[in-house]
């Protein structure tokens, strides 16, 4: 089964769960550094999505952020729906949403009106 989340995606997305912990916290990326063992640096990469995380890294980050379980910091999964398309509503709204539906739709339609012609 193929993801249609790429790594990069994930990445960011544990990223910003990363960062918004952090700042529930009241952390800095330095301080959250200190508490997991991991450089300032490493911190400001990861919350920005541009580092790997190794498993370790992520235990001692949960634990750093208090967290009760590892996969309160890791992305949801995507679920497939049978092939359709699956847009985030944590980055498009739902306008944006009924707007891509839309294009979709009517590409979709305009490719099976020249297939059947």
């Amino acid at each position: 089964m193929q993801s249609s989340m790429t790594d990069a995606t994930i990445y960011k997305a544990f990223g910003r769960t990363v960062a918004a912990r952090r700042r529930v916290l009241d952390l800095t990326q330095m301080e959250l550094a200190a508490r997991s063992g991991l450089s300032r640096a490493s911190i400001a990469s990861i919350e920005n999505g541009r580092q790997s995380v190794l498993l370790h890294h992520v235990y001692e980050l949960t634990s750093a952020l208090k967290m009760e379980k590892v996969a309160d910091l890791l992305p949801p999964q995507p679920k497939s729906d049978g092939g359709n398309m699956l847009i985030s509503d944590e980055t498009v709204t739902a306008s944006g949403k009924a707007q891509i539906e839309d294009l979709v739709a009517s590409a979709l339609a305009r490719r099976a009106a020249k297939a059947s012609t």
